[in-house]
């Protein structure tokens, strides 16, 4: 459900547009009346501040999207050393339960003897020179209890560091997790407040407002249509045969919808375009766009191969592919999904680059 807040701007740009709407009908009655002009000059300037509202959405879905992924590395990370800990715990655990079993037995033992001195077990014994070699023998028996004592105590405290390493590894991977719950839900609302504002448009204020969402060019589409072989030739050049492999595969997917943490193969978000796109190439990279960015060679905007990784926003929440010719394809967002346009016509700031492989 909207915030009444939020449900008050998304009315008042929806009025907005409409005002701007009928001014714009207007006029096509009087197109040479000056204020008409200035109304419709009006009316574009609010249409391009709705587009300007629903791409401040996007990136903002980008920046939840990221924080999301990050959270599940945290916790998956916290989860497998949690798990490792907790069979660590359960070996030392065993460790320390036999020997306390062996302090107990000795602790029985000398309770047994410690009601007779030695005095009189040496008069009431029927072979004195046997007794004393009891007596050697239980000397080694305490040094040997004590031995087996201090290893106890050692070994316990190992198990209650153990156990509070599991635990706060625990810890941290559910508080990973109610991060990851918490990106979701607020990465929803956006999404929810972009679906309010398209409903109250007609189709004409739409097709204003989303008029540049149409990125895909014509070059591009064509490159989309065409077989992935055709595409690699007419569209790529340069890089590293895995680089034309994946970019092969991310022109062949220009159109697929964009799902929120999806990798292929009908539906993708950036990364997991990324992602997929080099696994046809036999390489494993990571579902983050701010993990890729740190983990491969950084390379200049000048010198930028197929395959290489493209990066927008700081911090980093949004990851493309360059296929040669200045030609970029990306999941976008959900409202337009996977598009190959030009690397400048994209308006978000550019953070950088890096070469996967070569």
């Amino acid at each position: 459900m909207l915030s009444r807040g939020r449900k008050f701007l998304l009315s008042a740009a929806a009025c907005t547009l409409a005002t701007s709407l009928a001014l714009v009908g207007n006029s096509a009655i009087a197109s040479a009346d000056p204020v008409t002009a200035a109304a419709g000059a009006a009316a574009g300037q609010t249409v391009a501040s709705a587009r300007a509202t629903l791409d401040a959405l996007d990136e903002q879905v980008g920046q939840l999207e990221e924080q999301y992924k990050q959270a599940q590395v945290v916790q998956e990370a916290s989860a497998k050393r949690a798990a490792a800990l907790q069979a660590d715990v359960t070996a030392q655990t065993a460790r320390v339960d036999a020997l306390h079993k062996q302090a107990a037995g000795f602790a029985r033992a000398a309770f047994q003897s410690a009601g007779v001195d030695q005095t009189t077990q040496l008069f009431v014994s029927g072979d004195p020179e046997s007794f004393m070699k009891q007596i050697s023998t239980a000397s080694k028996v305490d040094e040997n209890m004590n031995d087996l004592l201090v290893r106890y105590q050692s070994e316990q405290a190992n198990l209650v560091d153990l156990k509070r390493a599991a635990d706060a590894e625990a810890a941290k991977a559910t508080e990973a997790v109610q991060a990851m719950a918490k990106a979701t839900e607020q990465a929803k609302a956006k999404l929810a407040d972009q679906q309010a504002l398209l409903s109250q448009l007609s189709a004409e204020q739409r097709a204003a407002v989303e008029a540049d969402t149409a990125v895909t060019t014509n070059a591009a589409a064509a490159a989309a249509a065409a077989p992935a072989g055709a595409a690699s030739t007419s569209t790529m050049s340069g890089g590293t045969a895995a680089g034309q492999k994946a970019a092969a595969y991310a022109i062949a997917h220009v159109g697929s919808r964009y799902v929120w943490g999806a990798a292929g193969p009908s539906a993708f978000d950036c990364s997991g375009l990324m992602l997929a796109a080099y696994a046809t190439a036999g390489i494993s990279i990571e579902h983050s766009a701010i993990g890729l960015s740190r983990s491969y060679r950084p390379v200049a905007r000048g010198d930028l191969q197929t395959g290489d990784l493209v990066f927008w926003y700081r911090p980093i929440h949004h990851v493309g592919m360059y296929v040669g010719n200045g030609m970029v394809v990306h999941a976008r967002n959900p409202r337009v999904g996977v598009v190959m346009q030009s690397l400048d016509s994209y308006g978000a700031p550019y953070s950088g680059a890096v070469r996967v492989t070569g």
